[in-house]
């Protein structure tokens, strides 16, 4: 998988790997989540987006299962990938596509949906850009077709 830089449009390699103590982003680094609190209740739930050549993490996203169903429970881009100024594109696309494959690795009748609740203001980007529906209040989900799109996009690559 790929960002990329978006002042030169060069693309990165990057992978997504299992969170270790020394990946664990830090509040005082300009993060928003407390992960290290969230690597400390449920360590094998967080996945970052890193280069391949460095530990340099680009994003966090926690993915949860309950009652069979796979939650994205929390996503968060590095400090430097957020907002207008933001150093590199496609990091939110390619966490979620992974979340949306973690999910046909489910063996019930969930398989292939990711589901989440919505930030208000971003619930029109996840359904315009990540094709996510709406249920009740900011309750949104990735159907397998849908995920298998993101997928495409976003993980083709690697395959």
């Amino acid at each position: 998988m790929r960002i990329v830089n978006t002042k030169e449009n060069l693309k990165i390699d990057c992978q997504i790997v299992l969170v270790t103590k020394d990946l664990v982003p830090k509040k005082k680094d300009g993060w928003s989540f407390n992960w290290l609190k969230v690597f400390q209740e449920k360590p094998k739930t967080i996945f970052a987006i890193i280069e391949k050549h460095s530990k340099r993490v680009h994003g966090v996203i926690q993915l949860i299962k309950d009652d069979g169903m796979l939650i994205m429970e929390l996503i968060e881009l590095s400090p430097f990938n957020f907002g207008s100024q933001k150093k590199y594109k496609n990091v939110a696309g390619c966490l979620i596509a992974f979340g949306c494959r973690e999910s046909l690795k489910l063996n019930n009748p969930y398989r292939g949906y990711l589901t989440f609740v919505s930030k208000t203001h971003l619930v029109d980007l996840y359904t315009t850009k990540y094709y996510a529906t709406q249920t009740i209040g900011t309750r949104m989900y990735i159907d397998p077709i849908a995920g298998q799109k993101l997928i495409k996009k976003y993980l083709n690559d690697e395959q």
